[in-house]
């Protein structure tokens, strides 16, 4: 087994813990993107740039890094995380679907979670 794919698998079953407590802080790998966290009227959660927040929705932002509230379960937590790498991601892509290579440098790869039950 690649080494890599052992660290995606390992990571995988630390986040399969139920009923653990979510983490604190997830920070962002060094040089990513400054992604935020924000509800839409609708109460649909977004993660993007702080400039792709619209105006009247900034003041209810805050950054992807942020702790999430008390009683997160830790399903939810790793949406969290998942949501807000590929939010990373998208600031690196090309037209046509493409990656920028610098994006594995900035932003961390992670497998979809399995949905919350």
């Amino acid at each position: 087994m690649h080494t890599r794919s052992l660290a995606l698998l390992l990571f995988a079953l630390a986040l399969l813990g139920a009923g653990a407590p979510a983490p604190a802080t997830d920070a962002p790998p060094a040089g990513a993107p400054d992604i935020w966290r924000w509800t839409d009227r609708f109460g649909q959660l977004h993660y993007t740039p702080k400039i792709d927040i619209p105006p009247e929705r900034r003041a209810f932002a805050e950054p992807a890094s942020a702790p999430l509230p008390p009683g997160t379960t830790a399903c939810d937590a790793a949406w969290n995380r998942y949501r807000a790498n590929q939010a990373c991601f998208d600031a690196f892509r090309v037209v046509g679907g493409g990656l920028k290579p610098d994006a594995f440098r900035h932003c961390q790869e992670l497998p979809q979670p399995q949905p919350c039950r």
